[in-house]
């Protein structure tokens, strides 16, 4: 896997060439040490536990929420079909952009949602990043319909990272842990961004931004979609646009993806679903929530307007 990756690969913090040795990759600039091992190689700087406490502490409990979930989920034995977290996406009149549909069905739901955001954007042949790749459902979905030349999958969760290398079988794809605000990759090295439902978690939204734009190759594009508070979409936008990014499609989609939780909420709340074992198993406060089933806070800010279901592309002008 390093092989693949050494070419762009540099240090998450000051992005400065690496050296292998051994178990480890160590900057050539910053000394800063990342850890290579049988199951995943992590670029997370842990010197950011003392340059930047209070932002680490965030980080550290959506790595410990999601490894609960990942460890709930092999327990309860659907862990291997369980690619996906995401709240999925059922069409209702609106406007499509998805050039397929999904013939899956197994994760139906989520698998549209990924399409409806790639929508016409060209995917085959180019080389592109999943930013919070989760357990490798976009990933798979990707290789599966679209057939990229290479696509890389950053999640700040080993527990994830590892599934996804267990699961994988080689090819075109490739795992490791990362941090969004810090990506461990050289400039202009990626031709398509993707980001689904991960960066309500980030603590500092605009440094994940200009990264964003950093990795891209001109003429890229960024697929992003969010779950966003309704009086902070103006916001992101400009945050967006500031990082350097034209946006190009900006589609609430609140609507489809609630009725997605509706269609969702069976086999969720079943005794294989995920808010039966991960409530059990799990420390998450309120798992209904988390998965946004009806009923729950998420839901109904969704469904009075005060939560909005963003679906975006954004592309890096020259």
């Amino acid at each position: 896997m390093i092989q693949h990756l050494h070419a762009k690969l540099v240090c998450s913090s000051c992005k400065g060439g690496l050296v292998q040795s051994e178990a480890l990759l160590q900057c050539c600039n910053c000394n800063a040490v990342y850890t290579i091992d049988d199951r995943y190689v992590s670029m997370l700087d842990q010197r950011e536990q003392v340059t930047h406490p209070s932002e680490w502490n965030r980080k550290e409990a959506e790595i410990r929420d999601y490894s609960e979930i990942s460890q709930s989920l092999a327990l309860s034995g659907i862990g291997r079909f369980a690619t996906f977290l995401n709240y999925g996406y059922v069409p209702c009149g609106s406007e499509q952009y998805a050039v397929i549909e999904p013939g899956d069905a197994w994760n139906r739901n989520s698998v549209k949602l990924l399409l409806e955001t790639v929508g016409r954007t060209e995917i085959r042949e180019r080389q592109v990043i999943d930013i919070g790749c989760g357990r490798g459902g976009n990933i798979a979905a990707l290789s599966k319909y679209f057939k990229p030349l290479s696509i890389v999958g950053l999640d700040i969760c080993p527990a994830n990272i590892a599934y996804c290398n267990a699961k994988s079988r080689g090819g075109e794809s490739f795992y490791l842990v990362g941090d969004a605000e810090n990506i461990p990759f050289a400039d202009e090295s990626f031709d398509v961004v993707l980001n689904i439902e991960s960066a309500h978690a980030y603590p500092n939204r605009s440094r994940f931004y200009e990264e964003v734009y950093r990795i891209m190759r001109v003429g890229g594009v960024f697929l992003y979609t969010e779950l966003m508070l309704g009086d902070q979409v103006a916001q992101n936008i400009r945050l967006l646009e500031e990082a350097g990014l034209s946006v190009i499609r900006n589609q609430d989609v609140t609507s489809n993806v609630l009725l997605s939780c509706d269609e969702s909420a069976k086999q969720r709340t079943g005794t294989q679903g995920i808010a039966s074992n991960a409530k059990a198993s799990t420390n998450i406060g309120d798992i209904h929530d988390f998965i946004a089933l009806p009923g729950s806070k998420k839901y109904e800010e969704m469904k009075v307007g005060t939560r909005q279901y963003r679906m975006m592309n954004l592309v890096k002008r020259g």
